[in-house]
């Protein structure tokens, strides 16, 4: 029997380092392969679901339907995906006190559920539904319940009839309405979120961040029920839904699914609106700190992003990691640079390089157009012959023998944090990745190459824009005209 299992050992061993010499890296190497782990399934109608087991030693179970409400503001109306949100959370469920399910929707008609009407599985206190702003979607959880199939199929049909189906009344819609604008005009919840952004989006739409949040209001104060109605319905197609079932369910949950599921209308997704942008190359700002900082986006041109992400895909974010390293080698001081394929607020590709200096509280103009000259200087250099890349010491058989351990490695781990895996792969349309290690394995094989082509990628094919952040109001007419000196010149 040991020698069995010595020799199967043996075996698995040639098999992986079969795998890790291949050019081809195959998807299901990085998949979550562990069934006990995780089941995974799309209706035909895209309708989503996965039914976890994480050998929760309790017999508890936990449904919660997760879905997109809108990444951002759809169709020129700012404000509408934050509003949607909020009307889901005023007027749908919530659990008293006593365990009892509440509901302000009468459209849902609960009395045709009797297992809910007694909801004595509930636990008392627990939100039945959240909003979940930052994140992207919204979900309708209920916990501990009773791990018994008619209380579950009576769940699923509760599930099935929001998930689609939820009206909106005109008098919550205009009170929503004033809390929304109050919040905006007292600044507690600011839409540019940080300061950065709000220089983009001021940058982006060519007013100041004021004026931003104006439009915001009048945008928010237009809005009609039946406008949110209609992108309630856009968003809330079973394409842009999933399930999410964790505990020990039933045998027969995927048969629930796909009957209370499975038979609804699929709809078309919105297509995302083309944001054009406006013939603005520079924007200046002044700020009361001893800093000076020039900031430049490369935008790239938008391309149709692909319906789910792959291992090129996790290839290629090791390639630009790395490309964005060399290229805060290759200036002193302190640099940032990053690379967003879908960049939110310009919605394009963006390659951004920022440079800060810790100016002098005296400085004068020429160490700001000194500066300046410095950098541009650099980054022109780069653009024309490409980045130092360190020559890369590891012998071929050391890099693929880290390959192989990184996929030994790869099929061993499991996912532990289940809830959060699932909202991050349907929200992005990312495969159920472990893809930091995935990552470790294609760190092995990106050579010079790959990010010299990566430097050509970049600077082929861009749109320039430049933000600049002069200390202490200095006066920048001068800075001004040598910025756009360098558009000029880099925007042939």
């Amino acid at each position: 029997m040991k020698t069995k299992l010595i020799l199967f050992s043996i075996a698995c061993a040639f098999a992986i380092q079969a795998l890790a010499q291949s050019e081809d890296v195959k998807y299901e190497d990085i998949l979550v392969t562990d069934s006990s782990n995780i089941y995974q399934g799309v209706l035909d109608n895209g309708f989503r679901y996965y039914i976890c087991n994480n050998d929760n030693p309790s017999n508890e179970l936990e449904l919660r339907l997760i879905q997109k409400s809108g990444t951002d503001d759809e169709g020129g109306i700012p404000g509408i995906s934050l509003l949607l949100k909020r009307m889901l959370c005023s007027e749908n469920l919530t659990v008293g006190s006593n365990g009892v399910l509440k509901n302000k929707l009468d459209e849902l008609q609960l009395q045709r559920l009797p297992q809910f009407r007694a909801a004595h599985g509930l636990v008392p206190g627990v939100s039945a539904y959240c909003s979940e702003i930052e994140n992207r979607c919204t979900e309708y959880n209920l916990f501990r319940l009773r791990n018994d199939k008619t209380f579950v199929a009576s769940y699923l049909n509760l599930l099935a009839e929001i998930a689609g189906d939820a009206r909106f009344s005109s008098s919550e819609l205009e009170r929503q309405k004033e809390l929304l604008v109050n919040e905006i005009n007292n600044r507690r919840y600011d839409f540019p979120k940080a300061e950065e952004e709000s220089l983009k989006a001021a940058f982006i739409e060519g007013c100041t961040p004021d004026e931003w949040a104006n439009r915001q209001v009048e945008s928010i104060r237009s809005i009609t029920l039946q406008q949110l109605e209609a992108y309630y319905q856009k968003w809330y197609a079973p394409q842009n839904q999933c399930l999410y079932v964790f505990g020990k369910a039933p045998a027969n949950i995927v048969d629930m699914i796909k009957q209370k599921f499975g038979s609804r209308p699929s709809l078309l997704a919105p297509e995302r609106s083309v944001n054009e942008l406006i013939d603005n190359k520079l924007l200046m700002v002044k700020q009361d700190v001893p800093m000076f900082v020039v900031q430049f986006l490369f935008l790239k041109p938008r391309v149709a992003l692909s319906e789910t992400k792959n291992l090129g895909s996790v290839r290629k974010a090791v390639i630009y990691k790395r490309f964005c390293d060399n290229i805060r080698s290759c200036f002193k001081g302190y640099v940032e640079s990053s690379m967003d394929e879908n960049d939110k607020l310009f919605e394009s590709p963006l390659f951004d390089i920022k440079f800060v200096a810790g100016l002098d509280l005296y400085a004068d103009e020429s160490q700001f157009k000194n500066y300046i000259d410095d950098v541009t200087k650099k980054l022109d250099d780069i653009m024309l012959n490409g980045v130092n890349v360190e020559p890369d010491t590891m012998s071929i058989e050391k890099r693929k023998e880290l390959q192989q351990k990184a996929l030994i490695d790869l099929r061993e781990n499991v996912v532990m944090d289940t809830h959060s895996c699932i909202k991050d792969n349907f929200l992005y349309s990312t495969p159920l990745l472990k893809n930091y290690l995935a990552q470790k394995y294609f760190q092995y094989e990106i050579g010079e190459q790959d990010i010299q082509d990566c430097c050509k990628e970049v600077f082929k094919d861009y749109d320039l824009r430049i933000i600049c952040t002069t200390p202490y109001g200095y006066p920048d007419a001068d800075i001004k005209a040598k910025l756009e000196s360098v558009l000029l010149r880099f925007n042939k």
